[in-house]
């Protein structure tokens, strides 16, 4: 029952793959640095922007991705410009333009604004590491602030990449994302490019990493390759501190995120 399940799934993901989505995916970024990781899946991009770090040194999200990815409850009045936002057995208020927030009906300075870009809020995320004891930390060989809270990573984008993993062993924190991009095909598809740094200290033998996204679309759908690898070859050599590119193509539909994992192989995966 088990591969007939795998079959049926490659066989679903190769006709997502011809399809041509009506919907453009024009909002996605040409090129983006990737600044936030939950648990082992690298976050590339949050509708309508990417998290991004503003001028106060302070990394923001959408505040539609804590309850898409995180499992908060989120409203928005546009006649007040105010948020509300159920997550982590807290009650948070937000303002745009205001450092002014609430928790639990208590105010709380932060250091920095939230604000509107592409349409869209975005909240600061240090608020819920100071104040509502966030598990996270900085990553500084990825380079990238790691969310840790078990809690959090209850999304349907990473549900969907756990439901088709066949790899359940395996050694995360063996790369740096440095960037991705998308280039538009006139097929109607896009193409990613995740360009990433080995960090393990020496070299990683072909076929032992493992580098791919998942792309979760504002129709409820997502595209992925299987992870029993029925259409891209295996990544190649590795040498120490060296660079890899993995490119992948996806319909040009409404994205709502991209997440991806970077790790190796276990031996008993091989």
């Amino acid at each position: 029952m088990k591969r007939f399940f795998l079959a049926l799934c490659c066989t679903l993901l190769l006709f997502t793959f011809n399809e041509v989505g009506k919907a453009s995916a024009t909002s996605l970024p040409a090129k983006s640095t990737v600044l936030l990781k939950a648990g082992k899946f690298f976050i590339l991009y949050t509708k309508p922007a990417p998290p991004f770090v503003d001028e106060n040194n302070r990394l923001l999200i959408p505040l539609r991705s804590f309850e898409d990815l995180f499992g908060g409850k989120v409203s928005y009045s546009a006649s007040t410009k105010t948020a509300k936002l159920s997550w982590l057995d807290h009650e948070f208020q937000f303002v745009i333009g205001s450092k002014n927030a609430q928790m639990d009906g208590q105010s709380v300075l932060m250091d920095t604004n939230p604000i509107i870009k592409n349409g869209a809020m975005f909240l600061p995320i240090r608020i819920f590491i100071d104040q509502a004891e966030l598990k996270s930390h900085w990553d500084n060989k990825e380079n990238v602030l790691v969310l840790d809270d078990e809690r959090i990573l209850v999304g349907e984008p990473f549900e969907n990449f756990e439901g088709n993993d066949l790899y359940s062993q395996n050694q995360d924190g063996a790369f740096k994302i440095n960037n991705y991009a998308v280039t538009y095909k006139s097929n109607g598809t896009f193409q990613l490019t995740i360009n990433a740094s080995n960090i393990t200290g020496e070299n990683i033998p072909k076929g032992k990493a493992d580098i791919h996204p998942l792309v979760s679309y504002a129709d409820g759908g997502f595209a992925t390759d299987s992870y029993s690898r029925p259409f891209y070859p295996e990544i190649q050599e590795i040498k120490e501190n060296g660079n890899v590119s993995v490119f992948q193509n996806f319909p040009s539909k409404e994205v709502n995120y991209i997440i991806t994992v970077a790790r190796l192989f276990s031996d008993q995966d091989q």
